[in-house]
């Protein structure tokens, strides 16, 4: 059902709202056999009980409301029915843990919400976040999903403009405290635009997302993306995938999925742990789209999906490396699909060579300039230079941050009176593609050599089957800083001379490929912070070892010696 252009997405939503057409399917334990479908009739009307039941709580216009509701059709009613209200919808990870609760608290603190969207499961973690909520005079309503009968309701939403907020999506806090960016409907509509003249026409097309709602990518990226597009999308929980992430290539054969997305870590985990007993009878030949972004793209990992599917008829020129970012909207750059991903060596400042992969294009309504962060020069393609962004995507700024927003999304240069967000992000520009090298407060500096700390974080991780995952910063003062290491093991408890191996391991490969000795800590399964999409928060893993508040694997190794925990 094609509908006319409209400037937000709840007018997108009504005007869907007759259609029998299949708009949502939920796998509740990630397989068909539990799978409930709405169209986007159904959709409609569930997103109206909702904004239904929030009004008669007094909720309006302007209120911030926390989603925090777990994956599924309830979370995407909550969602549409709190913009239909004029409300705000503040997209945010349930605490499951406590450094979960710690981050839905510092959040809720900084939006001051009217409503907090929860599943009935989470009472106890909720009970505990209201108390110190109370404590900065902050007394939401508590809002069970579950609770809200889908009955027909009659409702007008709200007339709401294209620079009205249309949602709070916080950031991930990948290099520091999570900050909500403000994204208006004329944002939310930009980015369906841009993604829709990536991807090109497909009147057959059907999507797949396990990614977490309450993420860029997963939201603005699939749920909001498909509404706008009028086609079909198929939703599982993360942690379904994680668990058993053969539910992902098994959910592309049944549904003849033909876009999908996944960040790489994503694709390392099917190629890792998918045996071939699980895949010799899938169909991945109707996957013309897969999305590959929110952290870097390793030319490796998508060589080795490729080969390891290409007998299921997967496509290596389905894979689309893209770049963007929550105060973009999302989406940036991308591949231009039908084509090879593009890979260029480039050369470090030690004389070695680094291979980084092509991000395509920038969108054609956006300008990318990649920029001297200190003098505020351009640089000449092929250097790397700070990316700068202009266009409709670019958020409205940080909500209660001024300061901030004037910092990061006022930038100007000399010769362009545009205004640009600066992402903080290193890159280069060659043959009109964007090659991302990675953040400028993660780069390190060790003998006034630039390292990046995901080349380190590789090596580590390739250098024995039990390290998980690793995170690389540097530490020390202005005049001495040195390589440091945390590396996760795949068990909670280690023998000796297993972290001894795993130590010398780490050390060896570190040295062999950068120079430099590195320091090392090994610490057990779940120690290492990580964002809602599971990229590691290197700045607060690097806090929490210089305060001792990372746990660490004992007993001390040979070499560990030096470790500072």
């Amino acid at each position: 059902m094609k509908v006319p252009h409209l400037n937000d997405i709840v007018s997108v939503l009504s005007a869907r709202s007759s259609s029998e057409d299949l708009a949502y399917v939920f796998l509740a334990d990630g397989t068909p056999d539990t799978e409930t479908r709405w169209t986007f009739g159904d959709t409609a009307t569930h997103a109206a009980a909702f904004a239904a039941h929030l009004s008669e709580r007094g909720i309006g216009s302007g209120d911030r409301v926390v989603l925090a509701a777990d994956p599924g059709l309830d979370y995407i009613a909550a969602l549409y029915g709190t913009m239909s209200l004029g409300a705000v919808p503040v997209p945010c990870f349930p605490p499951l843990r406590s450094k979960d609760a710690d981050r839905f608290h510092a959040i809720a603190r900084d939006c001051g919400p009217r409503a907090i969207v929860i599943d009935a499961t989470y009472r106890q973690q909720v009970s505990a976040i209201r108390d110190r909520l109370k404590a900065d005079t902050l007394d939401p309503d508590i809002v069970h999903p579950e609770h809200v009968a889908p009955t027909l309701t009659e409702f007008t939403p709200d007339a709401v403009a294209p620079d009205d907020i249309a949602l709070i999506q916080y950031t991930s806090g990948s290099t520091g405290t999570p900050k909500g960016v403000c994204l208006t409907h004329d944002n939310l509509v930009s980015n369906c635009e841009a993604l829709e003249r990536n991807m090109g026409t497909d009147p057959g097309r059907v999507g797949l997302s396990w990614l977490p709602p309450y993420h860029d990518m997963g939201l603005m990226g699939t749920i909001i993306l498909s509404m706008y597009g009028g086609w079909p999308l198929v939703l599982m929980s993360p942690m379904h995938f994680v668990q058993q992430p053969s539910r992902w290539l098994e959910a592309i054969s049944e549904y003849g999925i033909s876009i999908t997305v996944g960040p790489n870590f994503s694709l390392d985990l099917c190629v890792d742990s998918v045996c071939d007993e699980e895949i010799g009878h899938l169909d991945l030949s109707t996957v013309r789209q897969l999305y590959c972004g929110a952290e870097p793209v390793s030319a490796a990992t998508l060589a080795r999906f490729e080969d390891k599917f290409a007998a299921q008829g997967f496509d290596a020129r389905a894979i689309i490396p893209c770049y963007g970012m929550a105060e973009a909207t999302l989406f940036v750059s991308g591949k231009v699909p039908g084509s090879a991903h593009r890979t260029i060596r480039i050369a470090e400042s030690d004389g070695k060579d680094r291979t980084v992969v092509s991000c395509g294009p920038a969108d054609g309504e956006h300008a990318v300039r990649i920029i001297e962060p200190t003098n505020l020069t351009t640089v000449e393609d092929g250097r790397v230079g700070e990316v700068w962004i202009s266009g409709r995507s670019v958020a409205a700024g940080y909500y209660n941050h001024p300061g901030l927003t004037r910092e990061a999304f006022h930038a100007r240069l000399a010769d362009d009176d545009r205004e640009y967000l600066r992402t903080g992000d290193l890159g280069f520009v060659e043959s009109g593609e964007l090659f991302v090298t990675g953040r400028i407060k993660d780069l390190i500096i060790v003998n006034g050599r630039n390292i990046y700390p995901q080349d380190v974080e590789a090596a580590a991780v390739g250098a024995d089957p039990d390290i998980r995952t690793a995170v690389a910063f540097s530490i020390g003062d202005d005049s001495t800083e040195q390589l440091c290491i945390v590396a996760e093991a795949r068990h909670r408890d280690l023998s000796a001379a297993d972290h001894s191996r795993i130590g010398e391991a780490i050390k060896s490969s570190v040295t062999a490929e950068f120079g430099i000795g590195p320091r090392i800590c090994l610490c057990p399964k779940g120690a290492i912070p990580t964002t809602t999409s599971g990229k590691v928060r290197r700045h607060e893993t690097k806090r929490m070892l210089l305060t001792n508040a990372l746990r660490s694997l004992q007993p001390p190794a040979p070499a560990m010696q030096g470790c500072l925990t």
